[in-house]
């Protein structure tokens, strides 16, 4: 079952690397987890050879997986560890042996599974049998900054400092719409040559084929009707940023709310799309309880959109919200990449009708907030939500930002500044 490490691996540089090392130094049990063709193999690879792990199971090769459903125990029990099992959810019991397996020993690092579905959850009869064993990492779409050969993350920054007056070069429509109906999938983003993205017309048939791909794959062995999955996929990802209301589209759908509910679970399971909840600062307060919905990758969104460059210069209403779900995106990738837990939510009082669009929260209750505006100019009327945000959570929140199109990083209030989308988007991000 040993096998020869990944060969030919991507050259660009993840943001979730140092992460993954981080944890495997001090978890018995890493679970790297994202959408399928993420790179999760080829990250999980890199890092098996740089810490040289011994032993590598690929649950997509029929050998490894044979073996490793007829005789989970003896088969890792014999293995020389550290050891990867790639694409783990293809077993589900699996992780009942790798319980056993990492209870004998104490050492850190012993296992790193990967999976484009949630590995362990569901278990032992619901129950997850690596809870207190393992800890989990997601890996996102690239970011532009990856694409760009330098992952960074800003706001580790911000949470702490201020961010520096700078001016970045203009971010043009064209190019935005280009970045907008592009996304992050390694296989759409970086094409087929490794170097640059294909023709619109060509992503739109590699996100068809990924979404089927995806939802094939994932509805294996259920009597799920496929059709009307992708049905509902379509119409919930082609509004990203709306507050999802599972009786609305229930309507809209024409299916009932109960089967509406366990679509979007299907599909937040499968990594195609998030949900960021309602934070309520103060349990009294008039908020909403509604998540609102994002699409993993904003290329995605925009496929169930049908919508292209061309057309969405003509559509400003979904460009705007495109927008919000590619810093969505960014904000979600490099949330993952903190040694400090993240959680990306939002925000909106309904009795003064004022609202945030992504709020980053940690467990000591501190809080960065982003609004997004389609705008090149911003001015301290664009601040209204943040600035009520900022009273309601009694000096948690740190900083609030504005992200906008334009150029200049600009300070339009206390702890409150204009970023312009470039600065989330490049590796040398406002106040490095």
């Amino acid at each position: 079952m040993l096998k020869k490490p990944y060969d030919n691996l991507m050259e660009l540089e993840r943001g979730a690397e140092p992460t993954l090392m981080h944890l495997l130094d001090n978890a018995k049990v890493v679970i790297l987890e994202g959408g399928r063709g993420v790179g999760k193999t080829t990250l999980a690879g890199r890092v098996a050879i740089t810490r040289e792990f011994n032993t590598v199971f690929d649950l997509s090769d029929p050998a490894d997986r044979s073996a490793l459903n007829q005789d989970p125990h003896r088969v890792l029990a014999a293995a020389k560890g550290p050891i990867l099992i790639d694409e783990a959810q293809l077993e589900p019991e699996l992780t009942v042996a790798v319980k056993r397996l990492v209870d004998d020993e104490a050492e850190p690092g012993q296992v790193l599974l990967t999976g484009s579905a949630r590995i362990g959850r569901g278990a032992l009869g619901g129950g997850d049998p690596l809870a207190g064993r393992a800890v989990r990492l997601r890996l996102h779409p690239f970011t532009q900054a990856e694409l760009g050969g330098k992952p960074n993350s800003v706001f580790d920054r911000w949470w702490d400092d201020d961010p520096k007056s700078s001016v970045y070069p203009e971010l043009g429509l064209g190019t935005l719409h280009e970045v907008m109906t592009t996304g992050g999938l390694p296989a759409v983003a970086l094409g087929v040559n490794n170097a640059s993205a294909p023709p619109h017309d060509i992503r739109t048939r590699a996100l068809s084929a990924y979404v089927e791909g995806v939802l094939t794959a994932n509805l294996a062995g259920s009597r799920v009707d496929r059709s009307r999955l992708l049905r509902a996929f379509r119409y919930l990802a082609a509004n990203p940023g709306q507050i999802l209301n599972v009786n609305r589209a229930a309507s809209d759908l024409s299916m009932r709310a109960e089967t509406v509910q366990a679509y979007l679970d299907l599909c937040e399971a499968s990594f195609l799309l998030d949900t960021a909840p309602a934070l309520r600062p103060k349990a009294h307060q008039v908020v909403t309880a509604h998540p609102r919905l994002f699409v993993s990758d904003v290329g995605l969104a925009a496929w169930a959109a049908d919508t292209s460059p061309a057309k969405l210069l003509r559509d400003p209403r979904l460009s705007g919200s495109l927008l919000e779900n590619l810093v969505a995106n960014e904000l979600a990738a490099q949330a993952a990449w903190s040694m400090v837990p993240i959680q990306v939510v939002h925000w909106r009082d309904s009795r003064k009708k004022v609202e945030v669009d992504l709020v980053l929260t940690r467990p000591d209750g501190s809080m960065l907030a982003f609004e997004v505006k389609s705008s090149s100019s911003v001015d301290l009327g664009d601040a209204k939500g943040l600035i009520a945000l900022a009273e309601a959570a009694d000096g948690r929140l740190q900083r609030s930002f504005i992200v906008y199109t334009g150029r200049a990083v600009q300070q339009l209030a206390e702890r409150v500044w204009a970023i312009p989308l470039s600065a989330l988007m490049t590796a040398d991000a406002a106040g490095s």
